[in-house]
């Protein structure tokens, strides 16, 4: 099996699974308690929480361990929500995780929200955002990296706009962290959401990163967990493997690491440039994760070209994991201004530091011989071709 569909999730590094292995055994115990079983738990979820803040340039007090990146994103929303009663508009893009758009659309009609439109590039243009900030403006909200795309936002320059207007930024770094550099230095982004199984970390572990001084509102209510930012007993194994992911995380981009993954993708894209006609690339080449390829190719149904390619062992992707499996054209391709037939013809491709040049040598030619045989088929009928079951 290939495996190129990190945008959807990672394999655990194996320094992941051993750091947190003794807390799914003998080191079972609540951290809250105060016997040396579980202070020992404590000192690993304290040590776990310095890592986190490391990776980001932040604070280990203004981390908050959550179960998720939705878990964060919607945390943030309803503590600006919660803190600012007058204020009942949110400011976002149309490009955003559903975590944002689904969880602001729930809170309808009690809370106004303005999507900023994306041209093909994918990029929010800054001065619409400076536009659509408002008295009543509660948050502002923009993701680092699209998940489908890997289009980057112009993130920095969006926190300062929003700090000058006063307004709190909130951003979901979900699918840049571990990839990219990722700062909070500067002190412009209030709130930014993780989650561990981007980076080589389990499924079921995230955190929220809030700046020191900024009124917050639990989503979680119930014990004094994480300062009473957040109920529930933690979830010490899925924590401690957080922080070591997080640790190797920043190693590896100390060690240029988001430059070996672009070499990864650039060799991939290459030869499939080189042999394929009629493929494009979606959004800005400049603005993109370095793991990242999003591509078009004419008259090939992605959802056919997944089932040629599967068979072969490769897995990929037609867009966002939360939305496979579904007909419609995706939103974030629509949203940037995309026809339904490109939609549906792109497909996602996504490298991490555990894949190896052989790898994406062998990947490129099952896609190539896929695509020549999907379009040898098409001809021969009006629609979408299933050549498998």
């Amino acid at each position: 099996m290939i495996y190129l569909d990190n945008n959807a999730t990672t394999r655990v590094h194996v320094a992941v699974a051993e750091a947190m292995a003794p807390y799914l055994g003998e080191e079972y115990g609540n951290p809250s308690t105060g016997y040396p079983l579980g202070r020992r738990s404590k000192e690993a979820v304290d040590r776990a929480r310095a890592q986190v803040a490391d990776m980001i340039g932040a604070l280990p007090g203004e981390i908050v361990f959550t179960s998720c990146g939705t878990e964060s994103d919607n945390a943030a929303i309803a503590s600006a929500l919660a803190a600012q009663p007058g204020k009942r508009h949110l400011v976002t893009s149309s490009v955003e995780h559903s975590a944002i758009i689904l969880f602001a659309k729930a809170l309808a009609p009690d809370l106004e929200v303005t999507e900023l439109p994306v041209p093909a590039n994918g990029r929010v243009d800054p001065d619409a955002l400076s536009a659509a900030i408002r008295p009543d403006t509660a948050l502002v909200t923009l993701m680092w990296a699209n998940n489908e795309t890997g289009i980057c936002q112009p993130v920095l320059e969006a926190a300062a706009i929003a700090r000058e207007a006063g307004v709190f930024f909130h951003t979901d770094a979900v699918n840049a962290a571990g990839k990219i550099p990722v700062s909070v230095a500067g002190g412009n982004i209030d709130m930014l959401s993780l989650s561990g199984h981007k980076f080589h970390a389990p499924k079921g572990v995230g955190a929220l990163y809030l700046r020191r001084g900024v009124p917050y509102q639990p989503l979680l209510t119930g014990g004094g967990q994480e300062d009473g930012r957040r109920a529930g007993t933690e979830a010490v194994p899925q924590i401690v493997a957080l922080g070591k992911a997080c640790e190797l995380a920043r190693e590896r981009l100390e060690n240029g690491g988001d430059e070996k993954l672009a070499e990864l993708r650039d060799l991939l894209e290459g030869r499939l440039f080189d042999a394929i006609e009629g493929i494009k690339r979606n959004g800005a080449a400049e603005y993109r994760l370095p793991n990242t390829a999003h591509l078009s190719i004419d008259n090939v149904p992605a959802g056919d070209l997944l089932i040629l390619t599967g068979e072969k062992g490769l897995c990929i992707s037609s867009g966002s994991a939360c939305s496979t499996g579904k007909r419609d054209p995706s939103r974030i391709m629509k949203a940037m201004g995309h026809s339904d037939e490109r939609a549906l013809s792109s497909i996602r491709l996504s490298v991490s530091s555990m894949n190896t040049i052989e790898e994406i040598m062998i990947a490129a030619d099952i896609i190539i011989a896929a695509v020549a045989k999907i379009r040898s088929l098409r001809p021969q009928t009006n629609g979408p071709v299933i050549v498998a079951q």
